[in-house]
């Protein structure tokens, strides 16, 4: 199941649209996990976006809408999507002046589920050079260090300098002290590789 979910994720998201999902447009069958933890089956839709809500219907009578943090996540088919929240994620601001963006919420896909889990997300922001807003996809690992959680984003085709993208990279460094061979393979990493190998490599090196 592990890696199904992980094949199908990147396949169907790896090119950063939104429109892609297939609840985006349409009402699918999925199950939605509630605060408590109590799950519904039915219908979903939701527009990959932070603040857009999720609509949830058990039948074509009553539709009940959800924040992203109403609940604990949803899933549909072979996709799962858990809510995560206060993100450092990278975003319009990274390219020109190194900052990170937070990302306050969202329903992340869930790639993997290990040691250290990984999500696929996506942060919209206006860029300026190109005059319109547009999505930044972002690669987050979560790993739990004395009860707490902690994550590091890593970006996906995002539109910057190779020397950014070093910078990105040397941002992991910390968050994978404990894992020499990922620390190697960052190190040779460079944009123009398969980002899709690096994740396998991660997911493969962090199991015990």
């Amino acid at each position: 199941m592990k890696s199904l979910i992980f094949l199908v994720g990147i396949l169907i998201t790896w090119s950063a649209s939104a429109q892609n999902y297939p609840f985006a447009q349409h009402f699918v069958p999925g199950t939605i996990t509630l605060k408590d933890a109590t799950q519904q089956k039915g219908f979903v839709k939701w527009w990959p976006y932070p603040n857009e809500k999720l609509r949830f219907k058990l039948n074509d009578q009553h539709e009940d809408k959800y924040a992203v943090t109403d609940l604990l996540g949803f899933a549909t088919d072979s996709l799962q999507f858990k809510t995560l929240t206060n993100l450092q994620v990278y975003g319009e601001e990274f390219p020109i002046f190194s900052r990170m963006s937070v990302l306050k919420q969202t329903f992340a896909q869930v790639v993997y589920t290990g040691k250290i889990n990984i999500y696929y997300v996506l942060y919209y922001g206006y860029d300026a050079l190109q005059g319109g807003f547009v999505t930044y996809p972002n690669i987050i690992f979560e790993k739990t260090k004395e009860e707490k959680q902690e994550y590091a984003a890593f970006p996906v085709y995002i539109r910057m300098k190779e020397k950014k993208y070093e910078k990105a990279k040397q941002n992991l460094y910390p968050f994978f002290s404990e894992y020499p061979a990922i620390l190697e393979k960052l190190k040779q990493y460079s944009r123009g590789n398969d980002i899709i190998t690096l994740v396998e490599f991660i997911k493969t090196n962090t199991d015990d």
